[in-house]
């Protein structure tokens, strides 16, 4: 594969070239064997693709299914969406993503090079709670073999998108399929201890959650990726089990100002900042409470 056939230039944030605006799109169809065609598709067909190489008076109808990867000519600018992500700019990010992937929409079901900006787009779905988008672009990436590791982190998705939706039986049947629901143990993989801390909670279950949180902390303290998230959990189950005991209140403020101290100008930070406010809103209507009862 020609590693110049993606080129990166920034024009403005994100830019399409003129060709990816017309009709026409400019691509590498790589078939079984590694062999390659560059050219431009023409059009989409249900089941075949209309395909015009450099040197040919003519299209070219192939089968879709019958191409390995699809190689898009994709101008972005890595460098300033990296930083964007670090600015945690999500809005901006997917707006400027779902622009430049909007060409290459009908193709999503062939494995293509935009895989990366897929992945993503999954995970910022997940992070502003469009669920819905989140899971769709977890089930493209699955149904990808070439990668097993983003396999892997798109099924972690997946099962978070479910249960932050709320779809607690979906949930489940998903991690008993991927055989998450048992081997908790102190050397469970981190996100396999999260996302069943995080399925615990939405159930109420919160001493349990809490266990499979505290695990995460003592036997994956390096691991940022997980600790973190672990450490917000730790902070949004001690604010439900504030409505029985205004005493847990306190210790969720604990943690979130640790966040803050540890995790500065993260999302986790974000989020966590917001947790405050609703406590303090919850402390609020615990008092109004407690005085009209006076």
């Amino acid at each position: 594969m020609n590693g110049n056939f993606i080129t990166l230039t920034l024009a403005g944030v994100f830019a399409l070239s003129a060709a990816l605006e017309a009709a026409q799109l400019p691509a590498k169809l790589v078939m079984p064997g590694d062999k390659s065609w560059e050219g431009t598709i023409i059009a989409r067909d249900g089941e075949w693709i209309e395909f015009q190489t450099g040197t040919s008076a003519r299209a070219i109808r192939i089968g879709a299914k019958t191409v390995k990867e699809l190689v898009f000519e994709v101008k972005i600018d890595s460098d300033k969406l990296n930083e964007m992500n670090r600015n945690r700019e999500y809005e901006r990010i997917i707006s400027s993503l779902d622009r430049v992937l909007a060409p290459f929409a009908e193709f999503g079901d062939i494995p293509s090079n935009l895989t990366v900006y897929k992945a993503l787009l999954m995970e910022l779905r997940y992070k502003t709670g469009d669920y819905d988008k989140s899971m769709a672009y977890a089930d493209q990436i699955i149904m990808d073999d070439r990668d097993p590791a983003l396999q892997d982190k798109s099924r972690v998705f997946k099962a978070l998108s479910l249960i932050g939706a709320g779809r607690v039986d979906e949930a489940e049947k998903l991690m008993a399929e991927y055989g998450w629901s048992e081997g908790l143990e102190d050397d469970a993989s981190p996100e396999k201890l999260y996302i069943t801390a995080k399925l615990l909670a939405l159930k109420k279950q919160y001493a349990d959650a809490m266990e499979l949180v505290a695990k995460i902390i003592a036997f994956n303290s390096q691991d940022p990726d997980w600790m973190q998230p672990a450490e917000l959990l730790c902070a949004e189950i001690y604010t439900e089990l504030g409505a029985q005991n205004p005493m847990m209140y306190d210790s969720a403020e604990e943690v979130i100002r640790q966040i803050s101290l540890l995790y500065k100008n993260t999302n986790e930070d974000d989020q966590a900042q917001k947790l405050k406010i609703r406590i303090e809103g919850l402390r609020a209507e615990q008092e109004l409470k407690q005085s009209e009862e006076v």
